[in-house]
C-alpha cells in the first residue's frame, strides 16, 4: 500500500526472478489507458458500466473510487489464488487495504507501506510520470493526506524517498524473499 507516485511499480519490477514465485492479483479499472507512459500489465481495463455491474453482483473483495475512476480486486482473483501454496500479491490503495483486512485473516496478510516522503516529493514524481490536471493533482494530494495516516498500521514500512530507489528495491526484495522463505514455497 502506498500513495500515488511512491514507486510501487518500480519496487515490484525490482523483485526480479522471485516474481515467478508469486501470484499478482489483477486490478480491474474503469480508468482510461495512459498513452504517455507504460501501463501496469496487471491492470484489466473495463468500462464504467461493466465495473458497476460487477459491483451490483458483489464480485469485488475490495474496490474504490479514486479520482473519479473505479478500481477493484475481484473475489475470484484472490480466492482462486489462495487455493494454491503461493503468495498472492496485491498493490492497492487505503480503502482497499481496509476492505481486504475484513476478508483475509491477519495471520495470512502482510501489509507493506511504501513511504516516499512528503507530498512535495510525490507531487514531483506524479507530474513527471504523465500529464495530469490541477484538479486531479489536488485529489491525489487529498488522498495522500488520508493514506499517510495509515502508515503506523502497516507491519512493514519501506522508505523510498528521492535518491533512495536502490536501497528501497533491496529492502523490498529482502522482505518479499523473507515471506516466501517463511512459507517454504
Amino acid at each position: 500500500m502506498a500513495p500515488s507516485g511512491s514507486g510501487k511499480k518500480t519496487l515490484i519490477d525490482g523483485l526480479g526472478e522471485i516474481q515467478h514465485q508469486m501470484y499478482f492479483a489483477k486490478t480491474f479499472t474503469s480508468r482510461a489507458r495512459r498513452t504517455e507512459s507504460e501501463e501496469n500489465p496487471k491492470y484489466e481495463f473495463i468500462s464504467f458500466k461493466t465495473f458497476e455491474e460487477m459491483t451490483a453482483r458483489g464480485e469485488w473483495v475490495e474496490w474504490a473510487n479514486f479520482s473519479g475512476n473505479l478500481y477493484g480486486t475481484a473475489k475470484s482473483e484472490i480466492l482462486t489464488a489462495l487455493q494454491k501454496p503461493q503468495i498472492v500479491f496485491k498493490e492497492m490503495e487505503l480503502q482497499g487495504v481496509q476492505q481486504m483486512k475484513t476478508f483475509i485473516p491477519d495471520e495470512k496478510l502482510t501489509i507493506i507501506y511504501i513511504d516516499a516522503g512528503e507530498w512535495s516529493e510525490l507531487r514531483e514524481r506524479i507530474i513527471a510520470r504523465a500529464p495530469i490536471t490541477d484538479d486531479e493533482l489536488e485529489l491525489r494530494r487529498q488522498r495522500y493526506e488520508e493514506e499517510v495516516k495509515f502508515k503506523p498500521e502497516a507491519e512493514i514500512i519501506i522508505a523510498n524517498h528521492n535518491g533512495m530507489a536502490e536501497a528501497a528495491r533491496a529492502n523490498f526484495k529482502a522482505v518479499i524473499s523473507g515471506v516466501i522463505n517463511s512459507l517454504n514455497i
